[in-house]
């Protein structure tokens, strides 16, 4: 198979035509078939602009052909308003390395799109020179939160059945690039190429009452709604930024470290998967590239994936306290009837001993309102392994509980002082289904 057909295998996404106006729903195509091998390239220099040309050539996976006639967006990863050196953020060197080659394989425009809490953060992180870049007006910075958005359904999504995104990144015709961070995260172990992408939602959107940030996508779950993010608007090509990397307790509170190394590659979970070997990072511990991987997204280790370019010299990050994994919940039976006495398992599972709690709770996929129905369990220890409980269909009060759509929520909590410091699992959709209550297993 020559070289070009062999990317779009791995990169192919179908979109349909935007709906007119409006806040529209968009129906996305399924994920694009796994690949068997992935090649990820490693490029190494105390420069970051010649470290990400060597990391991009060495991947041999850059596709000008691709690129040519499309509208490029990159995504770098801009949380705070600092320097290279804090090993926060994308450096802007990084960034203007792949302009050059998005320039020179002939794309239509280049965006480089952020929308941190805080704002894009771009005077600050010293991007305003790629504003109008080379004065060719092909080059742009822009806010993601000052654009038009677009409901998208997501097929197969884990926490959502819908996400809003901007307009912009949904276009049939863009090439989207995440140039994420080689850094720790307090909740998820890593961030790396496939969750800044968490980034692309607006803040408003996505910002529970008295919040600023994206914390309503936190309490689905942000290995979850990692993952939706992804079957929403699939990575074409991901660049890890490692020049200064982060270390201990990432995202922005850890220990700069310096790397001088890019990693680069056409599969953003091929490429977070060599980046978590750079960290020594073990391979099963950041569970939305799990998660991914059983949804065919990416390979679920190193073994089928081929690293070019210059060699790789592991250092063994200091990690974080983070959370223990919790594993969707299996229902069994999925469909029942509480009036007629009937009950469901739920069975649930835990990565080591914690606190932990089992609710079932009312959400929406148009809000960020999350409604308490009944706790099956509050906060209680709990060993490592699985646990199964009961619901009759009833609420807090005995009341039996109306026909409709309903969450399984679960949350671990292994004593960490971050806010955030729980995982969150859940079951969406039950509905009513012949009269009775249906709570359908995601992935079980």
């Amino acid at each position: 198979m020559d070289r070009e057909n062999r990317i779009y295998r791995v990169n192919r996404r179908q979109f349909l035509k935007l709906a007119a106006g409006g806040v529209a729903a968009l129906t996305l195509a399924r994920r694009p078939a796994a690949a068997s091998t992935y090649r990820v390239g490693v490029g190494h220099h105390t420069d970051s602009y010649t470290a990400t040309m060597r990391a991009i050539s060495a991947s041999d996976e850059w596709v000008p052909g691709m690129i040519y006639g499309r509208t490029v967006i990159i995504k770098p990863n801009l949380l705070v308003g600092t320097s290279p050196d804090s090993g926060i953020i994308t450096d802007a060197q990084v960034v203007r390395a792949i302009v050059d080659l998005a320039l020179a394989a002939g794309a239509f425009k280049i965006r480089i799109v952020e929308g941190s809490p805080g704002g894009s953060n771009f005077s600050a992180c010293g991007y305003d020179f790629l504003q109008d870049y080379g004065g060719s007006g092909r080059v742009s910075l822009v806010d993601l939160d000052s654009l038009p958005v677009q409901s998208a359904s997501i097929d197969g999504g884990l926490a959502y059945e819908q996400i809003t995104m901007p307009e912009m990144v949904l276009q049939p015709n863009t090439y989207l690039i995440s140039v994420g961070k080689l850094k720790t995260h307090a909740e998820t172990l890593a961030t790396l190429a496939t969750k800044n992408i968490f980034g692309l939602p607006p803040v408003s959107y996505y910002s529970p009452p008295g919040e600023n940030g994206r914390f309503a996508m936190h309490y689905r779950g942000v290995n979850q709604a990692t993952v939706d993010l992804n079957l929403a608007r699939p990575i074409d090509f991901a660049v890890v930024d490692g020049i200064w990397g982060m270390e201990g307790l990432g995202p922005y509170g850890g220990t700069p470290v310096r790397m001088d190394t890019v990693v680069a590659g056409a599969n953003a979970v091929a490429v977070d998967r060599v980046c978590m070997e750079i960290m020594s990072v073990p391979q099963l511990w950041v569970q939305h590239l799990t998660y991914a991987a059983r949804l065919g997204l990416g390979p679920a280790s190193l073994d089928s994936v081929q690293v070019a370019g210059d060699p790789v010299t592991p250092r063994a990050f200091s990690l974080p306290t983070f959370p223990p994994q919790v594993e969707y919940p299996r229902l069994s039976p999925a469909a029942f009837d509480p009036a007629g006495g009937q009950q469901t398992s739920i069975t649930t599972w835990v990565s080591r001993p914690c606190q932990a709690r089992v609710e079932i709770v009312r959400t929406s996929d148009s809000s960020t309102d999350v409604t308490h129905v009944r706790w099956l369990r509050n906060w209680t220890s709990r060993p490592a392994g699985i646990d199964t409980l009961a619901w009759d269909g009833r609420d807090d009060s005995g009341e039996i509980v109306a026909p409709g759509r309903y969450t399984v929520r679960v949350e671990a909590d292994g004593q960490q002082p971050a806010r955030n410091a729980f995982a969150t699992s859940k079951v969406e959709v039950a509905e009513l289904v012949n009269g009775r209550l249906f709570l359908p297993s995601i992935l079980g």
